[in-house]
């Protein structure tokens, strides 16, 4: 779910069935409207050019509100907290090896991570097997119990015999919710090009029951276990050993966490839990703020806009005031275990000093 799907509904525009009529402005998650915030009077929002107008108004500033929310939050939460594992763009598995692997009716890589709120996003395969007539690798999730019985994804990819080919595939990505599997067929053999050094202290692992994200030079280590993996019978593929070789595959792609997922989800609680509900009291400042300015600034003038300008300046003042206490209390109190993407901020900073001589 998207933090805009999630977030658009939390505040509506107005419960009024006359400004209303065949839209869904009235939708409120929240129980609050825009048109209902102190110092907000239809008598003077009416003025601004019939209903139709208004509406377009008050839908812009929903909107806009949103997007201002999620730059302003994310900037205050970021004063105290910080990314939890390393940014990772880049290759998993090496392209250099040694010999063939043995015979299977299925090669690929096992991927698996719990990480709330980390994504995978495959950017391209590089293929090394001793075959030039290429592979279709198929991307599997859980196993034939769980679903997983059909691929959820199909990319042919082309190769070269003995040598290392890179092909680009569509940006796709995928949640950190468990099992992936890459796998492919072929009439050769993969080379046993490594997923890691195994070397500055780090050891591969993989170990369901008893995950191992470490820090390592290669960086995916934080994020996921990977392994290579073969066998001969698909729905048994979770049964399958997990070795250090990547069984001539390259992924290419990058990890991400999805920071601002920690404000919303299908489970929020936007009227009793604080912190949600100070999430949706900052929606309907921030809108109210914009929507006061958009009837300043309309063309169609009237004696009730003009008699307006003060009362509508005064209550931007108030509704960024209260804006930006909801943001705060937002920063200072958001449960870090909504998601896995951020920790506490080190009180000591990043940096460590170093000697002067």
């Amino acid at each position: 779910m998207s933090i805009f799907s999630c977030l658009d509904d939390v505040v509506g525009i107005s419960r009024k069935a006359d400004l209303c009529t065949g839209t869904d402005a009235y939708v409120s998650k929240s129980g609050l409207f825009v048109d209902e915030l102190q110092g907000m009077a239809l008598r003077i929002l009416n003025s601004t050019g019939g209903n139709t107008t208004l509406l377009e108004k008050m839908y812009a500033a929903r909107e806009n509100a949103i997007n201002a929310f999620k730059v302003d939050v994310l900037r205050e939460i970021l004063k105290t907290k910080e990314p939890a594992r390393s940014k990772f763009n880049g290759d998993i598995g090496g392209k250099t090896f040694t010999s063939k692997l043995s015979d299977a009716d299925y090669h690929g890589l096992r991927m698996y991570s719990d990480i709330i709120g980390g994504s995978f996003t495959l950017r391209g395969v590089t293929v090394i097997i001793d075959d030039g007539n290429g592979i279709d690798l198929e991307v599997y999730t859980g196993d034939d119990d769980e679903d997983g019985a059909s691929a959820i994804d199909h990319f042919h990819l082309t190769s070269l015999a003995g040598r290392p080919k890179f092909n680009a595939v569509t940006a796709t990505q995928y949640s950190l919710k468990g099992n992936l599997y890459f796998l492919y067929q072929t009439i050769g053999l993969p080379y046993n090009n490594k997923l890691t050094c195994n070397c500055g202290g780090f050891r591969w692992c993989f170990n369901i029951d008893n995950p191992c994200f470490k820090a390592s030079r290669d960086k995916w280590t934080e994020w996921a276990m990977i392994g290579g993996i073969s066998g001969d019978t698909l729905s048994e593929r979770d049964d399958w050993g997990t070795t250090r070789d990547a069984r001539g595959l390259i992924l290419h792609g990058d990890f991400g966490c999805d920071v601002l997922g920690m404000l919303c989800d299908d489970h929020s609680d936007w009227s009793s839990d604080p912190v949600d509900s100070a999430i949706a009291w900052a929606l309907v400042y921030k809108a109210g703020s914009f929507l006061s300015a958009y009837i300043m600034d309309s063309e169609e003038v009237s004696r009730y806009t003009l008699l307006g300008v003060d009362g509508l300046t005064a209550n931007m003042i108030y509704y960024e005031e209260r804006y930006k206490v909801m943001i705060e209390f937002i920063a200072e109190n958001i449960e870090l275990n909504r998601n896995e993407c951020l920790k506490c901020r080190s009180p000591f900073g990043y940096h460590r000093q170093s000697q002067m001589l």
